[in-house]
């Protein structure tokens, strides 16, 4: 009986190695995201996309990277908090290429990067270098 059990666990093992290897969806399109935004960094950061790639992309990473109940209300009564999501998401991204003013103050990557609850923004600090 202990060898049978020792078997199954051994069958067991590889395919729960295998689940934890696998990412989410979620994971996913948070990575092909980031991906369309480091495109758009490595082609120059041609001012003319910033609407149509990094605006549009920052929206939908903020709305990936919010819980459940904020996706109902940054859709619907928080919309400011959606637009300073998106606004902070585009500043930093627009800064890898071109720098934006508000960046060369530590005190406003300190207030972002550090001290904010938005988990989204300690991501983006660390893709764009600023932690």
């Amino acid at each position: 009986m202990r060898q049978i059990t020792q078997g199954v666990l051994l069958l067991l093992l590889p395919a729960s190695l295998l689940a934890q290897a696998e990412k989410t969806t979620s994971e996913k399109l948070e990575e092909r995201y980031f991906g369309t935004l480091d495109g758009w960094v490595a082609r120059g950061g041609a001012v003319g996309e910033v609407q149509s790639t990094v605006v549009e992309t920052c929206g939908k990473l903020v709305m990936l990277t919010a819980s459940g109940a904020e996706k109902v209300t940054l859709a619907t009564t928080r919309r400011e908090d959606f637009d300073f999501r998106v606004d902070v998401c585009t500043k930093i991204t627009v800064n890898r290429v071109h720098p934006q003013p508000e960046f060369e103050k530590k005190e406003t990557a300190v207030i972002i990067c550090d001290q904010s609850k938005v988990a989204l923004f300690k991501k983006l600090c660390t893709w764009a270098k600023l932690r």
